[in-house]
């Protein structure tokens, strides 16, 4: 695996490895596509906002409500960015392994969507981060749990 990242980087850049650890999330279509915006993150935490679009609402017959779906891929950003701000100066990459997310109710933003990350365990290559996201009124309307595997230099 550690090998495709650095095939997968070397065929981005020929000539050079990239360097995952000054990436600016901001800038990956990742984060771009869908609307999300990272806010921060260091030291094992994270907080993304997602600026609420038609398109990301359904279900819940609330017209402000999220789609699941979207708060879904809200979290494997979040978390992985909660993640990527613990590496050190082995790691090179980063997957996840898990995602389990839990709906505490309908969330409903009118204009943006806040999540918050944090890092509860770290080993030498595997990482457990915690995520909630919030409607509006403040309250948490999914917790998210997950386990993502690093990638280290020999």
């Amino acid at each position: 695996m550690e090998k495709d990242l650095k095939e997968n980087a070397a065929q981005e850049n020929p000539g050079t490895e990239r360097d995952w650890s000054r990436i600016d999330w901001n800038e990956l279509d990742f984060l771009k596509w869908p609307g999300l915006r990272l806010v921060e993150a260091r030291d094992g935490r994270a907080v993304m906002e997602l600026h609420v679009r038609d398109h990301h609402r359904g279900g819940g017959g609330h017209p402000l409500s999220i789609n699941g779906g979207i708060v879904s891929y809200m979290f494997d950003g979040l978390l992985g960015a909660a993640v990527s701000s613990t590496w050190d100066e082995r790691t090179v990459g980063q997957v996840t392994m898990t995602l389990t997310t839990q709906f505490k109710g309908q969330i409903v933003a009118s204009e943006v969507l806040r999540g918050e990350a944090e890092v509860t365990q770290r080993g030498g290559s595997t990482v457990f981060v915690d995520g909630r996201v919030f409607s509006d009124d403040g309250s948490i309307g999914a917790t998210c749990t997950g386990i993502f595997r690093l990638f280290n230099r020999r």
